[in-house]
């Protein structure tokens, strides 16, 4: 018999070849996923996190330079220097809870929910007043957000009004 010349390759090799490629491409898809999915929380933890900082500091620094400050719990009242008054309430926009001023000032973004809003006030020892502020924000509340979209934290701080 004479020697066979076979050029290329069988099919086995071929579909070894395939398969482990295969193998491969799912895995850099994986990853590739959980990467978005890891972006995708970060910036919905990033977001909470600025709403919920931003309102606290809102609220603090009014509450701070106020005369008085008075009709605590699920709202607040505060007397201005100026005689003015200011209110901090859940308000509905669009479907959303958000923590507003009387303004019409939103200090949390629509598409967060605001929710447990809480003001205690107490009369502290040098005569001035001390407010302690809580809430909580949520993300992703809407129906259809996927798991690494969510995420909710609570916010608390407590305030004293400066003596003049």
């Amino acid at each position: 018999m004479g020697k066979i010349n076979s050029k290329g390759y069988t099919l086995i090799e071929v579909m070894t070849v395939a398969g482990v490629m295969a193998l491969f491409s799912l895995t850099i898809i994986s990853i590739f996923l959980a990467t978005i999915r890891g972006g995708t929380k970060a910036q919905t933890v990033q977001q909470v996190h600025q709403n919920g900082d931003f309102a606290l500091k809102a609220m603090a620094r009014m509450i701070r330079s106020a005369n008085e400050v008075s009709n605590c719990g699920t709202e607040i009242d505060i007397i201005n220097q100026d005689g003015g008054l200011t209110e901090f309430d859940l308000v509905e926009d669009d479907g959303v809870n958000r923590i507003a001023s009387n303004a019409s000032q939103f200090l949390t973004g629509g598409n967060i929910e605001a929710s447990d809003l809480a003001f205690t006030c107490y009369d502290g020892d040098l005569g001035n007043q001390v407010v302690t502020i809580r809430f909580n924000l949520e993300a992703g509340a809407e129906e259809g957000s996927q798991v690494q979209e969510k995420f909710n934290q609570d916010f608390a701080s407590s305030v004293s009004t400066r003596q003049y």
